[in-house]
């Protein structure tokens, strides 16, 4: 999903990009044979049709489905590749940052369904997520594009929204820390620590510094799942000086004028949406489950808003 906020879009929805990556199945699902695949995606890669088991487990009688069709601006099979999902899906809303643009890439889905991979990756040139091949796009646009009368200056900050509450996982000592909104700088979340960061492996030291302060818990849905909201944020600063024309620089009252561009890219890995009955969950888990659903819902209800083709004066959030 991108937001270009310094130029206006023709439709409110058409700075919205909603694609599907269906996961391959994992070994725990294929043990004991009752693997079904369930989804079908179209030879035009925009719509996917969803079999629902109306009847469940039967035995040996076959179970009846009933199909649901959905369309997205792309749907990608199980097939495809982490270089093909950032290249089509990320990649635009990346380079709009470098030229002065907001933008946003965020994963969404069931918990285990695959954000976290698709956002981050592992390591290893195939398998790297959205996350680092953004970071290595934007300083590699850095380096070609710097020059004496171009500079560039960039920051990182890293949160997570847990149980409704802000912390700074690059200073978690900055707990519950509040969303501002003024003028000049728009939303932002107030002390929320930036660092200036000169290359990838300074980001990457800044992830998994983050990543490890993350709060994360078993549930029956995944041994491993994140109970919370993580934002990663890349600030893009650009200065051009633009010289002065020669006639112009004899005079001392004249200075160059200087043309300063600052984009922010923000990366949002969710945490899994799921139903509450599946997840085992009891107790401090289940007011986890319940104010991640709540959350995941109010941001429906923010983006139905934002792509509401009718004027809206008021978003929800």
């Amino acid at each position: 999903m991108r937001g270009h906020s310094a130029s206006p879009a023709p439709g409110r929805g058409s700075n919205f990009k909603v694609v599907v990556r269906v996961r391959p199945p994992i070994p725990r699902e294929l043990d004991g044979g009752q693997y079904v695949n369930v989804t079908k995606v179209n030879d035009d890669s925009k719509v996917i049709t969803i079999s629902e088991n109306l009847t469940g487990d039967r035995g040996d009688e076959p179970a009846i489905y009933s199909k649901h069709m959905f369309t997205f601006d792309h749907v990608y099979n199980q097939d495809s590749d982490q270089r093909t999902i950032y290249e089509n899906t990320a990649r635009e809303a990346v380079l709009s940052t470098l030229e002065g643009y907001n933008a946003t890439v965020m994963a969404y889905g069931q918990t285990g369904s695959g954000k976290t991979y698709t956002m981050e990756g592992y390591q290893g040139e195939e398998r790297r997520g959205i996350i680092p091949r953004s970071v290595e796009e934007i300083f590699a646009n850095i380096q070609s594009g710097a020059s004496e009368n171009k500079k560039y200056l960039v920051r990182a900050s890293y949160l997570q929204i847990y149980n409704k509450q802000i912390t700074d996982l690059l200073d978690p000592a900055r707990g519950h820390l509040q969303i501002r909104e003024d003028k000049k700088r728009g939303v932002f979340v107030e002390d929320l620590s930036e660092w200036v960061v000169r290359s990838p492996s300074e980001v990457y030291h800044l992830i998994g510094k983050g990543s490890a302060e993350r709060a994360t818990g078993e549930t029956r849905m995944n041994y491993m799942s994140s109970r919370s909201h993580a934002i990663f944020i890349i600030i893009c600063e650009q200065c051009e000086t633009v010289p002065l024309p020669p006639d112009a620089q004899a005079d001392p009252s004249k200075e160059p004028q200087q043309n300063v561009k600052i984009g922010k890219l923000n990366l949002v890995d969710l945490a899994g949406s799921e139903r509450v009955r599946d997840t085992g969950a009891t107790g401090s888990r289940l007011q986890e489950s319940t104010n991640i659903n709540s959350s995941l819902c109010i941001l429906g209800n923010v983006i139905a808003a934002l792509t509401d083709s009718k004027p809206r004066t008021y978003i929800p959030y």
